[in-house]
């Protein structure tokens, strides 16, 4: 016998010993018919097609190997159908040709009606396992890759329902967005700004969290000592949230965004160093549930880290003590 079979039948036979006692059987397995095959090879086939029809039904299943004696005295798989006293029996027959080998299956009731009957192919032994697992299930409900209702298949418990399908999820939207910016302070003039930026938002429909990270440079030439120019790097989050539950749909948010500025007088040198601003917005989405998501909003944002910039007196460059600019700031973007 090939080993390979040899350690199927094996573990099929020492997993039957070590069984504890069942509940009165439901089907009987009745030995298998083979073709080019070994009597061992035909018990071992059995045995894993019981195994397969077992797990797939949920009933109590008697191999080929119990089957087979009781079949010997009654001379019929029909009689000894009867003398187990089972639900329905299964008549098996494997035919080998080359390394393929085709299994067939017929379902019968306890009367010796024909129920259903099914195929299935295992290209080598390799497959065999995995032949008699398809061919159970095909045989236990009647129709290949369907389940029948708990009415058509009398004496066996329902299948599982499939599981209901989740929610499907709001596309996050990825884009560009773009901004004129209004800085503003006591005593001091700003020249206005100018942004783009990469804008992610994501999340539920009715809500969404930002990140973004950009570049702001001055739209305007400085006119004066006293005019400041602003810009550099910035990286932004945030989030918001929708007013209403149309497409296009209002929202609020806030959120807060690290920069690393340089600020310019022409009265004094450039400043670079660290700042950051926090923000309140609100804004209309337009497309809510178009792939392409317009949006336009309008933010103020107040800076909590203080900026300050080089003075220039003649012989002495000092620095400006450190002043809080507010931010006015009309935004648009889209995202796909």
């Amino acid at each position: 016998m090939n080993p390979r079979w040899t350690l199927f039948l094996t573990l099929a036979l020492v997993s039957l010993v070590a069984a504890p006692a069942h509940a009165a059987v439901t089907v009987a397995v009745m030995p298998v018919k083979g073709v080019n095959l070994t009597e061992g090879q035909c018990d071992a086939i059995g045995v894993l097609f019981a195994s397969a029809f077992a797990r797939e039904t949920n009933v109590v299943v008697a191999t080929p190997v119990e089957t087979k004696p009781v079949v010997a005295a009654a001379k019929s798989n029909l009689a000894a159908a009867t003398r187990l006293g089972v639900f329905e029996y299964i008549e098996l027959q494997a035919v080998q040709l080359g390394n393929k080998t085709t299994l067939g299956a017929v379902r019968f009731t306890k009367e010796g009606k024909e129920v259903f009957r099914a195929e299935a192919t295992a290209a080598s032994l390799d497959d065999m396992q995995g032949a008699a697992a398809r061919l159970a299930r095909s045989l236990a409900w009647a129709q290949p890759g369907q389940h029948l209702t708990e009415a058509s298949l009398p004496g066996y418990p329902p299948p599982p329902p499939p599981p209901a399908p989740g929610p499907k999820p709001y596309p996050a939207a990825l884009g560009l967005k773009s901004a004129i910016i209004f800085p503003l302070a006591r005593g001091r003039s700003f020249a206005s700004l100018m942004s783009l930026q990469f804008d992610a938002r994501i999340g539920p429909r009715q809500a969404f969290a930002e990140v973004g990270a950009g570049a702001v440079i001055p739209s305007t030439s400085a006119s004066g000592a006293n005019t400041i120019e602003m810009g550099g790097v910035f990286a932004e989050f945030g989030g918001g949230y929708y007013l209403s539950g149309g497409s296009v749909a209002p929202y609020l948010g806030g959120g807060v965004s690290p920069r690393i500025w340089v600020v310019d007088t022409d009265s004094g040198g450039s400043t670079t160093g660290a700042t950051c601003t926090v923000h309140g917005m609100a804004g209309v989405t337009f497309t809510r549930d178009i792939r392409a998501r317009v949006f336009a909003e309008v933010r103020v944002a107040q800076y909590v880290i203080g900026l300050s910039n080089e003075i220039d007196n003649t012989d002495v460059t000092q620095r400006s003590s450190a002043y809080y600019p507010t931010e006015l700031s009309l935004h648009a973007g889209i995202g796909w």
